[in-house]
C-alpha cells in the first residue's frame, strides 16, 4: 500500500510541475498523445479477451466478433450524431462504472464484500473524479456541452455535489471493514487531483487518470486474464497483439484528420465523440472479463 501511494505521489508531483510549467496548448498535446497511444491500446485487445470468455477459438468465430465489436463502434458514432446529449449523458455515466469498477474491482472481490455492497465504492470513485475534473474546467467543460446542445453546469452546485459526494465516500470507506485499509490511499489520491486538475488543462487532467490510474492498471488485469500472469514476457505479447487493432485505430484518425477541416470544428467534441464510440463495447468486454473472473 505505502510502494502504491509513493508511485501515485510521484506521478501527480510530475503532472502537477507540468500543468505550470507546459502551455496549454502543449498540455493538450501531451495528453492526446498519452490518450492516442496507450489510452487506446489499452482497449485494443478486446477481442482476445472475447476469445478467452466465449473459448471459441475458429477464424469464423474471431471475423464474427470483430464485425460485431465494429458495428457497435459504428452505432455509437450514429448515436453520437443522432442523440449528442443523451449520448454525451450515456457515456459519462457509463464512464463512471468503468473506472469505478476497474479501480475497485480486484480489491472488493473477496467474499466477505457481498455484490450489493461491492457497487457502492465503484459508483461513488467514478462520481467523485468526473465532479472534480468538471468543476475544475467548468468554462470549458461548458463548452463542450454547449457543442452538445446540453445545459451548462453550475460551478456552485458542482463545489457542493463534490463535498457531498467526497464526504459520503470516504464515510463510506472508514465504515466498511473490508475496504477501510483504502481510505488513506483513496483520501490522498483525491486530493492529488483536485491539485493537478485546478491547474491543467481538461484534456491533460484527464490523461493522467486515464492513462496512469485506468489504462495502464486495466492493461495488467487484462495480460493477467488472458495468460495467467502479468510479467514483463505476458506484457510484451499483449502489446504486439494489439499492434493491428492499435494501428487500424491510428489510420481511422489519419483519415478522419485528411477528409475533416478540424480547422473549422472544435477538437474537443471530436475527440469525446471518438473516445466514447469505443469505449461503449469495450466497457461490455471488460464487465465481461470480471464476471468470468469470480
Amino acid at each position: 500500500m505505502v510502494k502504491i501511494i509513493k508511485s501515485r505521489i510521484v506521478v501527480f508531483a510530475i503532472s502537477i510541475a507540468l500543468s505550470y510549467l507546459l502551455p496549454v496548448i502543449y498540455q493538450d498535446i501531451l495528453g492526446f498523445i498519452l490518450i492516442l497511444s496507450i489510452g487506446v491500446i489499452h482497449g485494443a485487445n478486446d477481442l482476445l479477451i472475447i476469445k478467452k470468455y466465449t473459448r471459441k477459438n475458429s477464424l469464423k468465430s474471431q471475423i464474427s466478433y470483430f464485425f460485431y465489436y465494429l458495428g457497435l463502434v459504428f452505432l455509437g458514432f450514429v448515436f453520437f450524431y443522432l442523440f449528442p446529449s443523451i449520448a454525451l449523458l450515456s457515456f459519462v455515466l457509463v464512464s463512471i462504472y468503468h473506472f469505478g469498477e476497474q479501480h475497485w474491482e480486484v480489491k472488493t472481490s473477496n467474499a466477505d464484500f457481498i455484490n450489493v455492497k461491492r457497487i457502492y465504492p465503484i459508483i461513488l470513485h467514478g462520481l467523485v473524479f468526473f465532479v472534480i475534473v468538471f468543476m475544475n474546467n467548468i468554462d470549458i467543460v461548458n463548452d463542450v456541452l454547449l457543442s452538445f446542445n446540453t445545459i451548462s453546469l453550475d460551478y456552485t452546485y458542482l463545489r457542493i455535489l463534490f463535498i457531498v459526494l467526497f464526504l459520503i465516500y470516504m464515510s463510506l470507506l472508514l465504515l466498511s471493514k473490508s475496504i477501510r485499509g483504502y481510505f488513506v490511499d483513496e483520501f490522498i489520491f483525491f486530493i492529488l487531483l483536485f491539485l493537478l486538475t485546478l491547474n491543467s488543462s481538461l484534456i491533460f487532467g484527464f490523461s493522467i487518470y486515464f492513462i496512469f490510474f485506468h489504462s495502464v492498471l486495466s492493461i495488467k488485469d487484462q495480460v493477467k486474464y488472458i495468460y495467467g500472469d502479468d510479467n514483463s514476457q505476458y506484457i510484451k505479447k499483449y502489446l504486439i497483439s494489439a499492434l493491428p487493432y492499435f494501428i487500424l485505430a491510428l489510420l481511422f484518425l489519419i483519415g478522419s484528420y485528411l477528409f475533416i477541416d478540424f480547422e473549422s470544428l472544435d477538437i474537443l467534441p471530436i475527440m469525446f465523440t471518438f473516445l466514447a464510440a469505443i469505449t461503449f463495447p469495450h466497457v461490455i468486454v471488460i464487465e465481461k472479463m470480471y464476471s468470468s473472473m469470480k
